[in-house]
């Protein structure tokens, strides 16, 4: 089972030549579960992906300007959703329930601080996004961009980065990113869903002109 997750960085309708890359790239990887963050909501990856989206972005919110069909979160499937599960804020996470191949699966799809990993967005949707995981029940898959790097470049604190590690270790929870030196973007599963598996992680980079973020894969299996 392939998780892709990727920060696109707020690409426009109207930018054409980008969003085909950025279809064209992830269809090359055939991902089974897809984690979009600064997405756009024109993006569609076809009929063998069921989606769920954070609410579309108003032109003026949190004090700044959005183009049409922006949104911050969106989540592609092949599999389909059972039920989705409502979260603390519409514009910034997005969750829902699967049943993969290895059973049932929580997918909570996140940015955490749409403006980066210093301000009080930041520490408000950390702070409710760990008390929406903690309210989940069943295994759970929490991905996108967190704003936070465990490896290389401590970002944004050690502090913030120690007491995340413990609030995932305290919920049986592996960061399957860890490793991913100066990586924001994370795929975080439960360690009963990773038992009986194994499970490698990559980075690909991306033209810069797409997105400042590498797309990471996530892959799961027997």
């Amino acid at each position: 089972m392939k998780i892709l997750s990727w920060n696109l960085e707020r690409p426009k309708k109207n930018q054409t030549t980008k969003t085909e890359k950025i279809k064209s790239l992830i269809h090359s990887e055939n991902p089974d579960i897809i984690v979009l963050t600064e997405s756009n909501l024109c993006l569609d990856f076809g009929e063998k992906y069921f989606s769920l989206h954070t609410n579309d972005l108003p032109s003026f919110h949190d004090n700044q300007k959005y183009f049409e069909g922006e949104n911050r979160v969106s989540i592609f499937s092949k599999f389909p959703f059972k039920k989705q599960i409502s979260t603390y804020d519409s514009f910034t996470s997005i969750c829902g329930l699967v049943e993969t191949r290895f059973g049932e699966l929580i997918v909570y799809g996140s940015i955490i601080g749409s403006f980066g990993g210093k301000d009080f967005h930041f520490e408000n949707d950390l702070k409710y996004q760990k008390e929406d995981i903690e309210n989940l029940s069943g295994n759970i898959c929490f991905a996108g961009d967190f704003n936070i790097s465990f490896s290389g470049w401590k970002y944004p604190s050690k502090k913030v980065i120690d007491e995340t590690k413990i609030f995932f270790i305290d919920k049986n929870l592996e960061i399957l990113t860890e490793n991913n030196k100066d990586s924001a973007i994370h795929t975080v599963v439960s360690k009963e869903f990773l038992k009986d598996k194994t499970y490698s992680t990559k980075m690909i980079e991306t033209d810069r002109k797409i997105s400042d973020h590498n797309l990471i894969i996530c892959e799961i299996s027997h």
